[in-house]
């Protein structure tokens, strides 16, 4: 799947996985943003754990007309998708537009920067999106979620 294919799916879409509330990132990811110079659009949570600063709406900031803007260089959590994890440890294949159009490849590739995303990353962030943790849990059931393993 090129780039191209993947951006004109997720603008049909409307880029919904960037609506429940950004993404997560590591120190590294956020200093790749903006070394490539990209805003600083993060809220650190912990000294290796970031959070995109979202909004009351839950709308990922880099989210712009449907698509990321910083696609190239977005966090492994975003890279990851259509896999959603909920803590680490339970993961769901998300039945988006997307998904029908993913190669095996491609999801070798999703399920390996599921299995690179520190632990701590969801461990630090859990008390910070709490509090949004029913809002997103509505937005996600939009789409069929399956649960699978990862290997």
């Amino acid at each position: 799947m090129t780039e191209h294919n993947h951006s004109d799916i997720c603008k049909e879409c409307g880029g919904y996985c960037c609506t429940q509330g950004g993404s997560l990132a590591t120190k590294l990811e956020v200093d790749r943003v903006i070394e490539a110079g990209y805003p600083n659009k993060f809220i650190e949570i912990t000294e290796n754990c970031y959070v995109t600063d979202f909004g009351e709406d839950l709308i990922c900031p880099y989210l712009k007309e449907s698509t990321c803007e910083i696609y190239p260089v977005r966090p492994l959590l975003c890279r990851k998708y259509p896999i959603f994890s909920t803590d680490g440890e339970e993961h769901y294949l998300v039945h988006c537009p997307l998904t029908q159009y993913l190669s095996k490849d491609d999801f070798a590739q999703c399920i390996k920067a599921a299995l690179e995303i520190p632990e701590e990353l969801y461990t630090s962030v859990q008390r910070f999106m709490a509090p949004y943790g029913s809002r997103i849990d509505e937005r996600m059931h939009k789409f069929k979620m399956e649960r699978i393993e990862l290997e």
